[in-house]
């Protein structure tokens, strides 16, 4: 675990406590560590969750495949994968006036090709679930090559209050801490809970990099239409019991 990462899930369940007025966050109907727990979890993974992408949480490695000539699909032990950012294909013996490396273009999902020539395009094809994932290279490769991976982690699913925040580290505790703090309040004050929760959207979305402004616009927009569609239902239910009385 990062050296910069310490707060621990009962850190931030004993800060919250003091703003939601003292209330149970573990053990609600008698059972360990809940609510609290799934919602750290589900707090790891939205900031984890493509399309944010952190330099704490990359991992570049080299040589992960090397190319067999008429072979599309490679299976790489990766256990901590999460999804691929790039890709380059390194060719070892480059012709004359040619340059070495080639960045690949990152799809959802390929076809096989039967014409050999050098890839241009790579895919996740399968994920075992076990750290096994299968690439598929689009061409098929004509000579051998070596690919070089960079990609984001998976998020490790907590499984009591001691687990660190890793790879998150401790000067982005206030993206998680809004996110908690807002799921908490959601238990006895909707409102609050809701107006904490668009907060840790838009502050989210303004800390990541790698994103352009038109995919942070949408994200955004995205994040926020269910909570706003709540929020207008809470004040209609609001007014309509104005109305009655």
């Amino acid at each position: 675990m990062p050296t910069s990462t310490l707060n621990t899930l009962q850190n931030t369940a004993n800060w919250l406590t003091a703003f939601i007025v003292q209330r149970p966050t573990t053990g609600v109907g008698n059972i360990p560590f809940e609510p609290f727990l799934t919602s750290a979890n589900y707090a790891m993974q939205t900031i984890l969750a493509p399309p944010f992408v952190w330099e704490w949480n990359r991992v570049a490695t080299t040589s992960s495949i090397t190319t067999v000539v008429g072979q599309s699909d490679y299976p790489v032990s990766l256990p901590h994968f999460g999804f691929l950012e790039k890709a380059t294909l390194v060719n070892p013996s480059p012709a004359a006036n040619q340059p070495p490396n080639f960045e690949l273009e990152v799809f959802e999902i390929l076809s096989k090709d039967g014409q050999q020539n050098r890839p241009g395009k790579i895919a996740v094809l399968l994920d075992d679930n076990n750290g096994n994932i299968t690439f598929r290279l689009f061409p098929v490769p004509d000579q051998i090559y070596t690919v070089d991976l960079d990609y984001q982690k998976a998020p490790v699913v907590a499984t009591d209050l001691t687990a660190l925040w890793a790879p998150i580290p401790d000067k982005y505790s206030f993206l998680y801490e809004r996110f908690m703090l807002a799921q908490m309040q959601m238990m006895y004050n909707q409102q609050l809970g809701l107006s904490n929760m668009e907060m840790f959207f838009r502050q989210l979305v303004a800390t990541a990099a790698g994103l352009t402004e038109m995919e942070k616009a949408i994200f955004l927009e995205d994040a926020l239409r269910p909570i706003r569609m709540r929020q207008n239902e809470l004040l209609s239910t609001q007014q309509g019991k104005q109305v009655r009385t």
